[in-house]
């Protein structure tokens, strides 16, 4: 068994590791369309999708007050990077269970938990549009 744990937490480290040299390594690619988090980029209904997954899947790692912190650590990077962290390292111990949809529903969640404003059309699930939105702080 303690082998096992040995092994599972060097993949961890791995994949962190990985993760952010990827944040780090995507941030000249950031906003070739000049969208933000503060365009009214997901609708309502969509941040309601994401409301209920998150509470199946995330409520137990994450509160909803952790939603602030992370998205100010954020700031500046692409929402596409954003997505691939989660998608790759989450839920914990079932890393990239879910399809992409949800794990974009979550997005839009946790932007409406971070006072963005909503609008129309949904959050795109193309990786690449969603490197073309770049994580701001929230307008006031």
């Amino acid at each position: 068994m303690d082998r096992k744990l040995k092994i599972s937490d060097s993949i961890t480290a791995s994949t962190w590791l990985f993760l952010i040299i990827l944040m780090f390594s995507s941030a000249p690619l950031l906003s070739e369309s000049g969208l933000s988090t503060n365009d009214k980029i997901f609708s309502k209904k969509q941040a309601k999708t994401g409301q209920k997954l998150y509470e199946q899947n995330c409520l137990i790692c994450h509160d909803k007050k952790y939603f602030r912190p992370v998205f100010k650590s954020w700031e500046g990077q692409s929402l596409g990077t954003l997505f691939l962290v989660m998608s790759s390292s989450m839920p914990q111990g079932n890393p990239g269970s879910l399809p992409d949809k949800e794990y974009i529903d979550i997005l839009a969640y946790m932007m409406s938990q971070n006072r963005y404003s909503t609008g129309e059309k949904e959050l795109p699930t193309d990786v690449d549009k969603l490197n073309s939105i770049t994580i701001k702080s929230r307008k006031k």
